[in-house]
């Protein structure tokens, strides 16, 4: 084995404690370069946004939950036709029944659209303002979603105070989002007006608070990015937010829209997702700041794009991301493959010139690739493992669905230092084979080869490797010591440290994002993504860390903050912790019960599920594969829906029943399932829905919302020589009999039927297809 190349003697503890601190005050200026504008008074002019103005809207909209079909939705919709004929528009409620192929079968529903438009000076297409007015049943929804609805009504009256824009500007509040975006399908496929957009921005929140983001767009997103960033006063977005996006099953109103062909941009704040869909999204918990950030850029994107050539906004995509004191940069493909090739031709220039001057050795870099490989492997499963340990030391954090916890930020820190710690630990154990130096060329190599795999499949994201792949590759020839012009420690250690500004630049906010976006529950990711910066910095993470006690500060820093982590993890009034509770009936046997997800009783459910209640699986609500339950006994006090059927005809292949279902007492919803039978084909309101997983499966449901009483008639052919069992559940959202609300320290679990009134009937076939069927209640 050859000699590891000498370098430098290493820089002192004051220069190495300087460089720390240089990276740490740069991450720090980054995530503050990202944060919302504070919110503005009453005291701000007419035509500009006030959250204030903003919020005076919320009692109105989002005091108490508001799903689609419940009475508090027509109140909420009332009130914001109301407000909309005080901004002078004459809306129009658009009430519409859809119904739309699902993975299990059909989603259907009766929805109530809100619609208006502000004239243009011109005649021509228009640019919609979207966000839904519905909320879950688990929550008011006081920023999901009616901050945005909100900032619509405060963006119109600062329109209105100003002279008209050339283009038109719609207003389309949307409901039953919450519903598998029913409204937004009833929008595009049922109203004429939505031939006239040319433009669709949307708004939503998936927390409380923090920036809003531009995080999705349509193809062809040139212009409309370019327009943006110029026109907002904070953009903030990336490109690489929808590469990660579109590959997750998560969709809002926008994924109607673009479906559609139409144009736009799609914005989102994400922060304080433990509030998303609880009790606790209300007022008082949202960031006015954050509703100001948002209503700033929606009220300048549209006077943007309202003065815009709208016939003309197509472009190639851009990649475009945030960087401290440029705003949003952006450029078009056709840059991001020129600075592509620059990067591979700077590392093989760097990588010949290295060997060539003996600074590196080939056996020394190809040694340093494995280690590299390692390093990722290695950092995320140690983050990974330390959450795993955390949520054994703290179960309480499983009863939050959401992924997440309230103090989740003091983990990511801890993780953050994890992987500074594998890092250096690495490099002092492989010093022997490679150099810090080498393991650096490793990295740069790696990277290069990312790079350009990134650049050939997910081009929006390629920036957040180029950039700090560039200002590394210059700063390592700047630092590689040559005959007579050698660089000192210190002067080594600044250009290292000066060339990492650009990386943790936007690693800061890219890793900030990722962990909102993905929870602590996938840690993993926020260590690997460290790890793969970190190993690009390994010439300078080495002269940081010194040789002697330097490389414990990450250690001791990770254990500090996991203690932080652990101190904070207590649940109280403004923590609360999450629990569920469900009252089922069972309208054939008579039988009632309250039952519980919980994996054990508190002292609150255990008030309805009695003092010895028992576990068991509840498959007459929720099918042959339901999970199981607390359950206790008691009294059956609501009328179960009606099922009945109305005629059946057989041949040798088709048994067809025609149906009629409906709610006795109004429930907002209704879940008919079919079990034990393939659904071939469902006909509903005079649609014919083929069931493209009829072959494979035997469970079929229609998903019903806002039908009230009303009846429905539907028919269904089941393929025949099968016994079927067709349940139908009714749900309503306030159970009158859960007369003991959650204490202050308790809200629902989100995600679920939690807190609902289940009420069923039963209908049942056997395997003859010419065999009477037995009617339930």
């Amino acid at each position: 084995m050859t000699n590891t190349p000498s370098l430098p003697s290493p820089p002192g503890a004051l220069a190495r404690g300087l460089a720390l601190l240089a990276l740490l005050a740069c991450a720090a200026v980054s995530w503050l370069d990202v944060r919302p504008p504070p919110a503005r008074g009453d005291g701000a002019a007419a035509s500009e946004f006030s959250a204030a103005r903003a919020m005076r809207h919320l009692p109105s909209i989002a005091s108490r939950p508001h799903p689609v079909g419940s009475a508090e939705n027509a109140r909420v919709r009332a009130y914001l036709l109301a407000q909309l004929q005080a901004l002078g528009l004459q809306p129009q409620v658009q009430t519409a029944f859809v119904a739309k192929p699902d993975r299990w079968g059909v989603v259907a529903g009766t929805v109530h659209n809100i619609v208006a438009r502000l004239p243009g000076r011109e005649p021509g297409r228009a640019v919609a303002l979207i966000a839904h007015y519905d909320s879950v049943t688990t929550g008011p929804g006081a920023a999901d979603n009616g901050a945005s609805v909100a900032a619509i009504l405060e963006t119109l009256r600062a329109l209105r105070a100003g002279a008209p824009l050339r283009n038109e500007v719609m207003v389309v509040f949307t409901d039953a989002e919450e519903a598998d975006l029913l409204g937004a399908e009833a929008f595009v496929a049922q109203h004429p007006w939505a031939r006239r957009i040319a433009l669709a921005l949307n708004f939503d929140f998936r927390g409380n608070r923090g920036p809003s983001m531009l995080f999705e767009t349509s193809a062809g997103n040139g212009r409309l990015v370019a327009q943006f960033a110029a026109a907002a006063p904070h953009p903030i977005g990336g490109s690489l937010g929808y590469e990660l996006y579109r590959r997750m099953p998560n969709s809002t109103d926008f994924k109607v829209f673009k479906h559609a062909g139409i144009a736009g941009l799609n914005f989102a704040a994400i922060e304080g997702h433990t509030h998303y869909h609880t009790q606790i999204d209300r007022i008082d918990r949202l960031q006015p700041d954050s509703v100001q950030h948002l209503g700033e850029n929606m009220l300048a994107a549209t006077r943007s794009f309202g003065e815009s050539d709208l016939q003309r906004i197509d472009g190639e995509d851009r990649v475009f991301f945030n960087a401290p004191g440029l705003g949003m940069p952006n450029y078009g493909a056709g840059w991001a493959l020129a600075f592509t090739a620059l990067a591979v031709a700077l590392s093989m220039v760097l990588l010949a010139a290295g060997l060539r001057g003996g600074a590196i050795r080939g056996a020394g870099v190809a040694r340093a690739l494995p280690v590299f490989a390692l390093g990722l492997v290695a950092a995320g499963a140690a983050c990974q493992a330390v959450w795993i340990a955390v949520g054994w030391l703290h179960p309480g954090y499983a009863t939050l669905l959401q992924g997440d916890t309230y103090n989740s930020h003091w983990y990511l820190l801890a993780f953050l230092a994890l992987a500074a710690g594998v890092q250096t630990a690495l490099l002092a154990a492989t010093a022997r084979w490679c150099s810090a130096l080498e393991a650096g060329f490793g990295a740069m190599l790696v990277w290069t080869a990312l790079l350009c795999w990134a650049a050939a499949t997910v081009p929006g994201a390629g920036y957040l490797l180029l950039w700090p792949l560039l200002a590394v590759q210059a700063g390592t020839w700047a630092s590689l010591a040559r005959p007579g012009r050698g660089l000192s420690a210190n002067a080594r250690l600044a250009v290292l440290t000066v060339a990492a500004i650009p990386g943790v630049a936007l690693f800061a906010m890219v890793l900030w994002a990722l962990f909102v976006a993905l929870t602590p529950s996938l840690a993993f990711v926020a260590g690997v993504a460290a790890m793969l910066l970190f190993g690009l910095f390994a010439p300078l993470l080495a002269q940081i860390a010194g040789s002697g006690a330097g490389r414990w500060v990450p250690w001791l820093a990770a254990l500090a903050l996991l203690a932080v982590g652990s101190v904070t993890a207590g649940f109280d009034t403004a923590h609360p912790r999450q629990n569920s509770l469900l009252y089922a009936q069972d309208g054939a046997s008579g039988k009632a019960w309250w039952i519980s997800r919980d994996d054990r009783p508190d002292a609150w459910t255990g008030r309805y599920l009695g003092a010895s209640p028992t576990q068991r699986t509840m498959p007459e609500f929720f099918g042959p594969d339901s999970d199981s339950f607390w359950a206790g006994a008691t009294p059956a006090v609501l009328a179960p829906p009606t099922l009945r059927l109305d005629a059946q005809r057989s041949d040798a292949h088709v048994r067809t029943l025609e149906l009629t279902l409906a709610s006795a007492r109004n429930a907002p919803r209704l879940m008919l399932s079919v079990d034990g039978a393939s659904v071939l084909r469902a006909s509903i309101a005079g649609v014919e829905y083929p069931n493209a997983e009829a072959d494979g499966s035997e469970e079929w449901m229609l998903d019903l919302y806002g039908q009230g009483d009303a009846p429905l008639q539907i028919e269904l052919q089941l393929k025949a020589g099968s016994a079927y069992a067709i349940r139908l559940v009714d749900a309503s959202y306030d159970p009158t009999m859960m007369r003991v609300p959650r204490p202050e320290g308790m809200v629902a679990q989100p995600f679920s039927l939690n807190g609902a009134a289940l009420v069923r009937s039963e209908l049942r076939g056997g395997a003859d297809a010419a065999a009477a069927d037995k009617a339930g209640p």
